[in-house]
């Protein structure tokens, strides 16, 4: 940035033209202006400027480090298919033989690592599989570079005038400050304990009778690799089999119909591009335009991603390629790592990746649909703990009965999911909720103690955190050794400090999704033009709180999420 413009800046914010004669809009880009020109260090010194700048540089260096480990990973777990039981026979032989005969290679990419926590009844497989992501081994010197990392985002607070990183991002934020997002976290963690407990003695019961029933040693506890496991066991006594409900539900036809349902809900028609005739990176990537389906004006452009491949991002995501200007429209890009489809046998996804997919395309319907010269420019920023609202909304479309008799189609008969699995599935959604709750709430706080006002120093210092925070937190005690920060790429790019804002998104899309569209219908136009207009057209610009409050009619409120959750 340049301190000419700011030194600019800073002037006409004194004028009366800026104070009295422009209206509300227009100020509050001045405003913006002038906080990111001074968060970026152009009210310093030059010598403190300089430093800055080299901080930045470091933990630049150092996040683009600890990324490449994360990427560039090519771990493989040999295991005999004994080793494997409860995992499908498909998944067995796909990854039979292929470095070694007579064995399984398994990467520690998704859709190798969640088949094996959900379904594999080998424990020790799984135990395995969670030492070779989180422990000491793992991902080369990403513990090290988590410290590193947090001690210059703690330098880089501190000559800009914060007590911690924390504290410096949250001001940016719908929060607005560190204590708010504590007393939000305290209040939640308080409130979700109770039912928490129940939900892991649930757990610890099934595990319980597993354990006599297979004739072997209970250790009377749950570990880290048995929590997804029995997860699912508990699933499947309320009759969702997981494996099975992936039959319904085929890559091309989820795609195709996702895009189906958010054409019609948001007034948008998307048109595919044949190959070659756009830039892409890799030959799997499609391509689609966009337009306003009554104007028939262009809106802008997105790519899917969808497999994983060597080198590739590992999560989901998405990237705003280019911003949307007076001259062309923005062009976005989804990245996931969903299952390929194999020789004889298409993709087939879990629920749990349809819901996925449906809430990465709604970031891609966020960056399309915002309007206005202000969403043009880098500061209209959504703020991160508001960013995730929008899309984990649209999550409830995977849970209505009439969406997913359109999701679902069995890839060998073509018929819908049946009523009785459906059913089961809805019914089912809130199982062991308060658990995952507080697993979110310790990754949160696992986020803002190492980003606090007294970040720790060495990778020894990071593991006796998450050693005391864990069982705390989430009463599922931390492997020796291991450190979920070595794989926790959140915290090392611009969510760090930031996680909580899933959980304070999930208050606001509760509240949304219940106030407006289950009332007058998901699939109501009017609702979805509303939704386009009064939430994702707005961007990040303006006061966050006031777009959702003309959207909802009223101030916003979390009766919807407690409700949700089991505990109004």
């Amino acid at each position: 940035m340049r301190s000419d413009v700011y030194e600019r800046v800073v002037a006409f914010s004194k004028t009366e033209e800026c104070q009295h004669g422009l209206g509300e809009y227009e100020r509050h880009f001045v405003k913006a202006s002038l906080q990111d020109f001074e968060r970026a260090g152009l009210a310093l010194s030059s010598e403190d400027s300089a430093e800055l700048q080299r901080l930045l540089e470091e933990d630049s260096k150092v996040c683009s480090a600890y990324g490449k480990n994360l990427g560039g990973d090519a771990t493989k777990l040999l295991f005999a298919p004994e080793e494997l039981k409860g995992c499908t026979e498909d998944f067995i032989k796909e990854r039979l033989g292929k470095d070694v005969e007579g064995k399984c290679t398994i990467s520690l990419k998704y859709p190798d690592i969640i088949p094996i926590g959900q379904t594999c009844e080998v424990a020790e497989t799984r135990r395995l599989v969670s030492e070779a992501r989180e422990g000491m081994n793992a991902y080369k010197n990403n513990l090290e570079l988590v410290a590193e990392g947090v001690q210059l985002r703690k330098q880089i607070a501190t000559l800009l005038g914060y007590p911690s990183w924390a504290e410096y991002i949250c001001t940016k934020r719908m929060s607005g400050s560190f204590q708010a997002v504590d007393e939000f976290l305290t209040n939640l963690q308080t409130k979700l304990e109770a039912a928490g407990k129940d939900d892991y003695e649930t757990l610890l019961q099934l595990k319980r009778d597993q354990c006599k029933d297979m004739d072997i040693v209970f250790d009377g506890k749950l570990n880290a690799w048995d929590t997804g496991y029995y997860g699912n066991e508990l699933l499947k006594s309320k009759g969702v089999d997981s494996e099975k409900i992936r039959e319904y539900f085929p890559l091309d036809h989820v795609v195709s119909t996702t895009m189906e349902i958010y054409q019609e809900l948001l007034g948008l028609t998307f048109t595919e591009l044949l190959q070659g005739t756009y830039w892409s990176w890799h030959k799997e990537v499609r391509c689609f335009h966009v337009k306003d389906t009554a104007s028939d004006n262009s809106i802008g452009h997105f790519y899917l991603d969808l497999h994983p491949r060597d080198g590739k991002y590992g999560h989901a995501a998405i990237f705003h390629l280019v911003k949307h200007n007076s001259t062309h429209g923005a062009v976005d890009c989804m990245l996931c790592n969903l299952p390929a489809s194999t020789e004889g046998k298409p993709s087939l996804l879990r629920h749990q990746n349809v819901v996925t997919f449906f809430h990465e395309f709604g970031h891609i319907m966020h960056g399309l649909c915002s309007e206005g010269i202000g969403n043009s420019t880098r500061l209209a920023k959504c703020p991160r703990d508001f960013v995730e609202a929008p899309s984990q909304m649209l999550e409830n479309w995977c849970w209505q009965k009439s969406i997913l008799e359109r999701l679902s189609k069995h890839y060998q008969t073509g018929v819908k999911l049946p009523d009785a699995m459906l059913n089961d599935m809805i019914q089912a959604k809130h199982v062991n909720v308060a658990f995952g709750s507080l697993r979110q709430i310790y990754l949160s706080r696992l986020d803002l103690e190492i980003h606090g006002p007294h970040p720790p120093k060495t990778a020894e210092e990071l593991q006796s955190l998450v050693d005391k925070l864990r069982p705390a937190i989430t009463l599922v005690e931390n492997p020796p050794g291991n450190n979920m920060l070595r794989t926790f790429g959140h915290l090392m790019n611009q969510y760090s400090a930031s996680y909580y804002g899933y959980m304070w998104a999930e208050v606001l899309s509760a509240d949304m999704f219940a106030t407006r569209f289950e009332k007058e219908g998901v699939m109501n136009p009017k609702v979805g033009m509303d939704y386009r207009k009064m939430v994702l057209a707005p961007g990040g610009t303006h006061n966050i709180t006031d777009h959702l409050t003309k959207f909802l009619g009223r101030p916003p409120s979390n009766e919807a999420f407690l409700k949700s959750r089991g505990i109004l």
